[in-house]
């Protein structure tokens, strides 16, 4: 089904209409299908990842596969738009899905380390593309008043995948091997598929894809460029000259917002990365996912190193983040106004308090102080990631909001994408993987938790400026 105020404009809206009415019911299962199908896949095979590096005999490349995962996301995410505009929304979202599988094969299959980080590539291009998607569809199939209660719903939805997926992926490793582990996700990839065929619009129904223009792609292009120099630090372990993809990187994703400002019709967010508040809310979604970046890569593969963990039990610990995301977001959603922006105010601090508690706990072989610290940081992204988009949507321009919404995905990832590639980076400086595997490792793991708590940090100032401001 189709929002009647947008892809339907001769249906009757349905202002007064819930969730669960048959005019919404459609769209809130298809965008939480799209977007539990990105959460599964970014979090079921975190335990399985290492047991596959090791077995294909590359565990020095285990940061290359997340970050080619998340630039792929990026890339997706960019052009998600574009794609839409040419093609429509349900054409946008087989051809994703398409992909994904091709990914999932791969991966599956990999005879080599380059083979399984190329299928994460094109998963990543698959999730970024169906996810921006999916948040960009939001505001457009949805009345006013139930935006809000929508991105709750989809923090939850996101939040749950990824808390069954690492269950999923470390049964599933355990009990057959690490390559049926990589096949986990294929039920909600062809339910995904059925979905956006009964919901979704064709191209000649999309009202965005009549109404939009084909936009110049040079600062797309710039901006790609950008994200795939984040890469170099974990292609090029050896290299120490190689970290200056993170910085060159960085710079040329400034440059390309600063070529689409300057255009007419413009690709990217208006105030993107500003002092504004639309500003401090994208500030707000790259630092954390950055701190983020080294658990997310790292965690499972020391785990299995300091206790010997089996990927079944790595599942259960690696769990822990989501669950409390989902908790503290579904109890977000439920306070006032005024106690979601004092909870968005301080999170950074639980993060940056959760990196330290996992890095405590690594050091010191206590492994309640490793599920606390994950826990913690599982209760910042529920505090700040509802809020901050709600905040970063209460301030965009009607014209502006499915553009807005489509970009603040590609944001948080691009963030991961470069904790990736810099605490990647950082690890292969400071010899974490042999450090843990020899049980020498506490300057190496306090390099790499200690520098998330520090970017952490960063974020505070921005995220008590957007919980403070009216």
């Amino acid at each position: 089904m189709i929002a009647p105020d947008h892809a339907m404009p001769n249906a009757p809206a349905p202002r007064d209409r819930g969730l669960l009415s048959p005019e919404y019911r459609g769209p809130v299962i298809v965008i939480s299908t799209g977007i539990g199908m990105h959460a599964f896949n970014d979090l079921s095979i975190a335990a399985s990842i290492p047991v596959a590096f090791d077995a294909l005999g590359s565990l020095a490349m285990l940061p290359l596969a997340y970050a080619l995962f998340f630039i792929g996301i990026v890339a997706g995410g960019v052009l998600s738009a574009h794609l839409r505009g040419l093609f429509g929304a349900r054409a946008t979202a087989l051809g994703a899905a398409a992909v994904f599988l091709a990914g999932m094969a791969l991966t599956a299959a990999a005879p080599l380390p380059f083979v399984f980080a190329l299928g994460r590539f094109l998963q990543g291009i698959s999730d970024g593309v169906i996810a921006a998607l999916c948040y960009s569809l939001i505001p457009e199939l949805f009345a006013a008043r139930l935006v809000a209660r929508v991105f709750s719903i989809e923090a939850v939805v996101w939040a749950s995948a990824a808390a069954l997926g690492p269950l999923t992926g470390g049964y599933a490793t355990e009990a057959l091997s690490w390559r049926a582990a990589m096949l986990v996700g294929l039920p909600l990839a062809l339910l995904f598929l059925v979905t956006a065929v009964f919901v979704l619009p064709a191209r000649a129904r999309d009202a965005q894809s009549a109404t939009r223009r084909v936009v110049a792609l040079r600062p797309v292009a710039i901006c790609l460029a950008g994200v795939a120099l984040l890469a170099l630090p974990t292609a090029l372990p050896g290299q120490q000259v190689a970290v200056l993809g993170l910085p060159l990187g960085l710079a040329l994703v400034a440059l390309a917002l600063r070529v689409d400002a300057r255009q007419a019709e413009r690709f990217f967010p208006r105030e993107a990365f500003s002092r504004s508040l639309v500003g401090r809310g994208t500030w707000i979604m790259f630092l954390m996912p950055v701190a983020q970046a080294v658990s997310t890569v790292f965690l499972a593969l020391a785990l299995r190193a300091v206790w010997g963990l089996s990927p079944i039990w790595t599942g259960w610990i690696v769990v822990t983040m989501a669950l409390f995301w989902s908790g503290s977001a579904f109890t977000v959603a439920r306070v006032s106004t005024v106690a979601r922006r004092r909870l968005l105010a301080v999170a950074p601090g639980f993060q940056a308090a959760g990196a330290l508690l996992i890095a405590l706990g690594l050091t010191t072989g206590v492994l309640p102080l490793v599920i606390l610290g994950h826990a913690l940081s599982g209760c910042a992204f529920g505090f700040s990631w509802g809020p901050a988009n709600e905040r970063v949507m209460e301030a965009t321009p009607e014209a502006e909001k499915s553009r807005t919404a489509s970009f603040m995905p590609t944001v948080q990832t691009t963030g991961f994408a470069v904790g990736a590639g810099l605490f990647g980076w950082l690890a292969t400086a400071t010899g974490l993987v042999p450090a843990l595997e020899g049980g020498t490792g506490p300057a190496a793991v306090w390099a790499l938790w200690g520098g998330a708590a520090l970017v952490a940090l960063l974020a505070l100032p921005v995220a008590r400026g957007l919980g403070r401001e009216g």
